[in-house]
């Protein structure tokens, strides 16, 4: 096993998962291209660079073409007699896997003419893939520095490579489906994630994105907003939709026991292990390990929860040997990670580890416009003779909710309980009657359409943060990428 300085690899993770974000927010092909090469540059302090396409031809060779260049002349590199050999490109696509070579190691590429005639010291070179399928290769190498790169960086170099392979993919669809309306396909919903606003259509799109990836996705929003169900979406729409889903709640589950329920236990390996249990991890197989408030694991499962994610490997306890393993891993939490680092009670190393991708989750009070729906459903689905009254969804959507879906689904299972078949406004809670914690555009909903709604709220919000985009974002719980959509679309 490689040593690797776990200052440096905390330094890659960090900026890893940084430049991930960077490019999911593009959305330009043309200027993604050049955004994934300078960063691999940047993250690599490399000296050249360029980025090629591939396009795989069955009982042909595949076809390459040169999209971006940094330090070659691109003219030079898209000729045949290019500027630095392909041989390299050659083995990376032919392999299906990344690879560095430097002029102390043993391999024979730098034995290539083009590479000498270059006097080139150090390569590296990892494929972007989809599904298992080569689309591009990154190139990278150094004149100077006979150590510039080393085996223990391929791995975070690899994860990089596929992230940016998922945002072009991402950001061709969305070119492909630019239109006056969005391609419904792509935020269409498998399971029970409810919502027709633009917060949910984002998150659908967010969703659709985050699944067809391998990476592991961080779940942020509030208690009861419905992370456990973005998780399943993730899931339902993956390619791993045929294998198993599991979870386990960190918060409510003992550290003695989690461990075990996690990585499983050996025959007598403590007091009533009267038989080998395989854990959450393996029972997984190869499809989503789902860790619900992760936030809330003690520092010592923390660490243990790091190893496993590094070496993709889980050691039973009392067990002798390590086990591989192949899930998935996705993980929620209400609790805002970066204070809990800064505060000692969270690994960075751990948050850099999980946090790759990331979907946020908005509170219900910032899409009011989506609690009929919601409600409604709720009544179908927890009676057949339920109904609500225009007046009661009325008052229900000038709530705010800070129980979020759950809150609101207690709401509509205690008029179950009751009895009630036509829910009127006396049938409500008190605090839904009165309105308590109404926070959004001064509480005036009544009669207003969807849009004035959320018209209303942004226009508050900004005016509440002075302007600023990215506090006003903070205070509606969406991400800011929404908020500019909701300023364009109204205008403000």
């Amino acid at each position: 096993m490689l040593r690797v300085d776990p200052v440096r690899e905390l330094e890659w993770l960090r900026r890893v998962r940084d430049l991930s974000h960077l490019l999911a927010a593009e959305q330009q092909v043309e200027r993604l291209l050049p955004l994934i090469l300078d960063a691999a540059v940047e993250l690599t302090a490399a000296e050249r660079g360029y980025l090629v396409r591939v396009e795989l031809r069955p009982g042909r060779r595949p076809k390459v073409r040169v999209e971006v260049a940094h330090g070659f002349d691109q003219a030079a590199l898209r000729g045949p007699e290019g500027e630095v050999s392909r041989t390299v490109v050659a083995r990376v696509v032919e392999r299906g896997a990344g690879l560095v070579t430097t002029e102390a190691g043993d391999s024979d590429l730098l034995d290539v003419t083009s590479l000498q005639d270059q006097r080139v010291l150090a390569v590296a070179c990892v494929p972007l893939r989809l599904r298992g399928a080569v689309t591009g290769v990154l190139y990278l190498d150094h004149r100077a520095r006979r150590a510039a790169f080393g085996p223990e960086d391929l791995p975070l170099l690899q994860t990089f490579a596929d992230q940016a392979a998922l945002a072009l993919e991402t950001a061709e669809l969305r070119a492909a489906a630019r239109a006056p309306t969005r391609a419904p396909a792509s935020r269409e919903a498998t399971g029970r994630l409810v919502g027709a606003s633009p917060v949910m259509a984002d998150l659908h799109d967010q969703i659709g994105r985050a699944a067809r990836a391998t990476a592991p996705v961080l779940i942020l929003g509030e208690s009861g907003s419905g992370k456990e169900l973005v998780a399943r979406e993730v899931h339902q729409r993956s390619p791993r939709r045929d294998q198993p889903f599991v979870s386990e709640n960190c918060a409510a589950t003992a550290e003695t026991l989690l461990e075990s329920e996690l990585f499983g236990h050996a025959r007598g390996a403590f007091t009533g292990a009267v038989r080998a249990r395989r854990g959450l991890f393996l029972e997984a197989g190869r499809g989503t390990l789902f860790l619900d408030e992760v936030g809330d694991m003690s520092p010592a499962m923390q660490a243990k929860l790091l190893r496993v994610l590094q070496e993709e490997r889980v050691r039973p306890v009392g067990a002798e040997r390590a086990v591989p393993i192949a899930c998935r891993v996705l993980a929620a939490t209400h609790r805002d990670l970066r204070a809990e680092i800064a505060r000692g009670r969270f690994r960075a190393d751990l948050y850099y580890r999980l946090d790759v991708l990331r979907l946020v989750v908005p509170p219900l009070r910032a899409r009011p416009g989506d609690v009929p729906l919601l409600a409604r459903g709720f009544a179908g689905e927890l009676s057949a003779s339920l109904t609500i009254s225009d007046a009661a969804l009325q008052r229900l959507t000038a709530y705010a909710w800070p129980g979020n879906v759950r809150e609101l689904r207690n709401e509509v299972q205690r008029l179950v309980a009751l009895g009630v078949t036509r829910a009127r406004v006396v049938d409500l809670s008190p605090e839904v009657q009165g309105g308590r914690g109404v926070a959004r555009a001064d509480g005036a909903l009544g009669g207003k359409t969807l849009g004035q709604v959320e018209r209303a709220m942004v226009t508050a919000a900004l005016e509440a943060t002075g302007g600023n985009k990215s506090r006003a974002a903070r205070q509606l719980g969406i991400p800011r990428t929404t908020l500019y959509h909701l300023i364009e679309r109204y205008g403000l």
